[in-house]
């Protein structure tokens, strides 16, 4: 094989061997939504939101495998709801809740929690003194969601406070 028939050869496996690189990285890094089972024990047990999520929108608005698997702990108690884009094209909104459980725990109990659930956590860290935990995954309506966990403090009674925000990703 000739000097240039060789480099030809090299080239094409280098750049063969990028794409099959590039295309196994990129295809593990998309969140499955599949259930697998939980990295860290789950602090307490847990419940779905399904309830307290369907009251921030019309029926559908947040497709049932978004809302079912966005666990809460139980004994959990909505204060308030709040749709942030009533009128808007993605969904935007948020359940305050008061949670039987430390800051420290509620944290853990969300970091366990949506995971066990197909969520896929990309972000749990504390930011301008507030903790925030964010978590997304594919909703069978097409559209990604993410859901995120801000700022657990204490209550004034037994527990903590919290708010749990959920919202349509879109690319467009």
């Amino acid at each position: 094989m000739d000097g240039m028939n060789r480099r030809k050869v090299i080239g094409w496996t280098v750049g063969v061997g990028a794409i099959v690189v590039v295309s196994i990285g990129t295809l593990a890094a998309i969140p499955s939504g599949g259930q697998r089972p939980a990295q860290i024990p789950i602090p307490g047990s847990a419940t779905t939101a399904l309830g307290q999520l369907e009251k921030l929108g019309p029926d559908g608005t947040i497709p049932k495998n978004i809302a079912e698997t966005v666990l809460i702990p139980v004994g959990a108690k909505a204060e308030s709801y709040k749709n942030l884009n009533p009128n808007g094209a993605n969904f935007d909104g948020y359940v305050l809740y008061r949670v039987p459980m430390s800051p420290p725990k509620a944290l853990a109990f969300f970091k366990a929690s949506l995971p066990d659930a197909g969520w896929h956590l990309y972000d749990a860290s504390a930011t301008k003194g507030q903790d925030v935990i964010l978590a997304s995954k594919a909703g069978n309506n097409g559209f990604y969601w993410e859901v995120g966990i801000k700022d657990p403090y204490p209550a004034h009674s037994a527990g903590s406070q919290l708010q749990l925000r959920i919202l349509q990703i879109s690319f467009s």
